[in-house]
Order: C-alpha cells, then structure tokens, then sequence
C-alpha cells in the first residue's frame, strides 16, 4: 500500500475528478461530498432518510445529530455532522451514523512551526469523542464514511469485554469487507519525514495532515473496540485501512482491539510510537499488521488470521527510504496464522525497516501449504542491528527445505529460531515444548545489549512463553468480545 502513497492525491483527482479535491485557497483541507449539509455544526437533510428501514423518525437525537429514521430493533439512529469541533459524547442508547467522512477538530489543516496554532494563524481545536462501552457506530454502506480525529483532537472510546464499540457499515452483519471506510487517527508524533520546520504530513485516506515532534503525543484511548466491513476503495486500487495511526505518540492508549474482514491492512502505523496490547486481526485482505515512516512503538499479545481470500502478509515493514528514524517497532508474544497457499511468506521486511520480534509463533492454517520461507528480507537494505528474531516457533517452511529468510544479504540478528511445529491447540495456544521459556525477558537488559532497542520495560510484561495466548489456557484475553467465528 505505501508503494501508493506519494501518487494518491493525485491518483483520487484525476480518476474521481475532483471529489476530493481542496478547497479554494486552503491546500490543507479535504472536502468530500455528502449527501448531507453541515450548518453551524449540525447535520441537515431529509428525517426520514437514512439507513434505518423502520416507519418511525428518531425521537432522541441532540441537536447536533440529524435524526433518521429508527433501526427495526426501534432503536433511534442518528447522524453525525461531517465536522465536529466540539466534544461531544455517544451514548449506547443511539446508533451513530456516519453518512460520509466525520473529522473531528481541524488539526489536519497546515500547521505552522507552533504546535497548535495553524498556518493561518488560528488556533487548533481541542475536541474529545467520547463513546460509551456498548456504543454502535455504523457508516452508510457502500461509501467512504470514515471517521477522522485530527491533530490535537481525542477519541475515548473505553468499551468493556461484555460491552465492546464496534464500527461497522449499516447492514445487518459484521462480515465482508470494503463496504464503508475506516478509523484514521492523526497525531502530532514524531515522523521521519518531518522537515526541521512545520510538520504536515499527508496522511492515509485523503484525511489532511499530520504529524509532528511529540514523541509521548495522546491522541486518546481505543480500549474494547471493533472495526469490521471496512477497506472501501476511495480511488482505483486505493483502499482505506482498519486503523490508520498517521504520527499517533506513545500517550494514546490502544488495547483490546479487533479489526476484521478489511479490504486493506488491519492497522497501519505511519510514523510515531503509539503502542498496543492485545489485538486481533483477522480476515483483512491485505496486510495485517503494516508500518512505515519511521514507527519505533510496542506491541504484545498480537494474534493474526490471515484471510484465505487475500494477499497480503502478515506484516509488512517499510521505512520509506532511509530518513530517520528508521522503523523499528518491538513486537512480543505474536501468534501469526497465515491460511492462503497464494501466500510464500509471512513476515516482510523492506528498506531500511528494522523490527524487534520476541516470543512468537508463525504457523500455517491446518490444511494449508507450508510457505517457501517465513520471512523475506530480499528488499531490506542496511538494518542488521535493529532486525532481530528471538524465540521464535518457525512452523511456516518445510523442515529441510524451507529457510527462515528469503534473499538478501543483511539478515538481522537471530536467536532460538525453533523450526517445529506450532501445535496450536483451539485457543490459539502453542504446546509445543518450545514455546515454554526458563525465564522471561528482562527488557532493561535486552536494552542493555542492544542499543538500536526500542522495547519498553514499563509497557512490555515479562512473559515465559511464546505467542499470543499463555499454553496453561490462563488468560484467554480475546474470549467473549471479538465477533463470533472471526477466528
């Protein structure tokens, strides 16, 4: 997908014609047309319209939201306005309805050399979105309706494992893929295509700018939260991600997530260091895990199901040349399942991206090819140092005729590479022998002994096991949340 990035603008003019085009005499703002009008911050239109199929208009929406009609569960539906520069709150009484694209604050305009203050001189908006657990948001079928939190603006969305926030299109299911857009989250991280100056960096989706110089940036909480449905393709060969973090810091707080049956990557990270525990990514078409421009964040608890539909990798790693800091984020405790025989390998490292994989599991799909090589680092360039393997399950290539590595000549550092089977059991749980550890890491002394490091001893738990999911079946974190039969 970041093959793509530089040409999106103007691939989206030229084959939309203009749709999502900038206004005139403000290069930094993405206007996209609705079908709805926003006046004084509220939408506007037709009652009676909208996804809802019951007979009755809604009864309880604020004045800020557009009332449609209710749902055939009775429930009242109401429409966000496509910009919000206030903070407001969703309540799990109403489902929330995005009509097209909803931005929250005006962060993504161009910014100048000082955090919070535009290049036109004006001040950026401090909006919070909050969302109650249990809260539905869905996004009219079959357009780009995606919701956007911008820079200096915040998401609360704290679900509950009996109550989590999904996002989904309007119809009556959470499977299939590219029916509506996204989640993207702007912050003012750090980015290493950031010049000395101003930062504005053109971020995923046609969503304005983004970035910044604030390593610990917060661009809220996602906690218990579900994004399904989504990937539509904005412009020719062009889809959105489940979760696009463009510059988001280490202050927001992720965890507990799932995103599903996606068109294009699960989660993307451009830039930044945001972190994230204990995520599921199943049935996205292409990549589910991505990174780019210079992120260098931590994840644990990383559980993977390829789509047997797609063609992407479980990760792919991109540094977008070779500015710094280069990509490097510190991944533990992962279970990656690929499950498509159009797949040869599952991790894939590009440029100068590094990466820190501790404590994981690759395996195949029962049924499924084994893959000609687990990871490929045929287009990785001058990363060794700060591309390493340690404790690792390896049941992705044939034993004896399949290799750890594809290609290349740099091929980082590895250690306790066990080619053998996974044997996960149905909680997603290795019992293979070696997926038991003596001791846990000590992220303070790993760090000690890598210098290009970017674990976290306060956020990274010490854990004497491989994979996602603890072998004594103690923790079965994902259970009785995530949609049923995604995995």
């Amino acid at each position: 997908m970041r093959l793509r990035y530089f040409i999106r603008v103007m691939v989206a003019a030229i084959a939309l014609g203009g749709i999502y085009g900038c206004s005139e005499g403000d290069d930094a703002t993405i206007n996209i047309d609705a079908p709805t009008t926003t006046t004084n911050n509220t939408t506007t239109g037709t009652p009676d319209s909208g996804s809802g199929s019951g007979s009755t208009v809604s009864e309880n929406c604020p004045d800020w939201a557009g009332a449609k009609r209710r749902d055939d569960d009775g429930n009242d539906v109401c429409a966000l306005s496509a910009t919000i520069l206030e903070s407001r709150l969703l309540t799990s009484d109403i489902v929330w309805l995005m009509e097209d694209r909803v931005t929250v604050g005006n962060g993504n305009r161009e910014m100048s050399a000082t955090k919070g203050v535009l290049a036109d001189g004006s001040d950026v908006v401090s909006a919070t979105l909050t969302i109650e657990a249990g809260t539905e948001i869905k996004a009219s079928g079959g357009t780009f309706a995606n919701l956007v939190i911008t820079r200096g603006s915040r998401i609360q969305a704290e679900g509950t494992a009996s109550a989590p926030i999904v996002f989904s299109s309007d119809d009556d299911d959470y499977s299939g893929s590219g029916e509506w857009g996204g989640l993207i989250i702007h912050g003012y991280g750090e980015h290493n295509q950031c010049p000395a100056e101003a930062c504005n960096i053109d971020a995923e989706g046609e969503s304005g700018f983004a970035g910044g110089y604030t390593a610990d940036d917060n661009s809220g909480t996602l906690r218990y939260v579900i994004v399904t449905e989504g990937g539509y393709e904005f412009a020719p060969g062009d889809e959105i991600n489940g979760i696009s973090l463009v510059g988001a810091g280490s202050g927001t707080t992720m965890e507990y997530l799932q995103v599903n049956d996606n068109s294009d990557d699960g989660i993307e990270f451009y830039g930044g260091a945001a972190n994230v525990k204990h995520i599921v990514l199943t049935g996205n078409l292409d990549d589910s895990v991505d990174w780019d421009e210079g992120y260098v964040g931590n994840m644990q608890y990383v559980l993977v199901k390829q789509s047997p539909s797609g063609g992407g990798n479980a990760i792919e790693a991109d540094t977008e040349g070779s500015a710094m800091p280069l990509s490097k984020p510190t991944i533990a405790n992962a279970t990656f399942v690929t499950d498509s025989d159009d797949e040869t390998e599952a991790l894939v490292f590009k440029a100068a991206s590094g990466g820190f994989l501790h404590n994981s599991v690759i395996t195949t799909a029962p049924g499924f090819t084994l893959l000609e090589d687990c990871v490929d680092v045929s287009r990785a360039t001058d990363n060794a140092n700060a591309l390493v393997f340690n404790n690792i399950i390896a049941d992705c290539a044939a034993e004896g005729t399949g290799n750890f590595y594809k290609g290349g000549t740099v091929k980082g550092m590895e250690s306790n590479i066990h080619m053998v089977e996974a044997e996960l059991d149905e909680n997603y749980a290795s019992q293979a022998a070696e997926a038991l550890l003596d001791a846990p890491i000590d992220w303070a002394d790993y760090n000690a002994m890598n210098s290009e490091s970017t674990a976290d001893p306060d956020y990274l738990d010490a854990t004497d096991y491989l994979g996602a999911v603890n072998p004594d079946g103690s923790d079965l974190w994902y259970q009785g949340w995530i949609i049923e039969g995604s995995l």
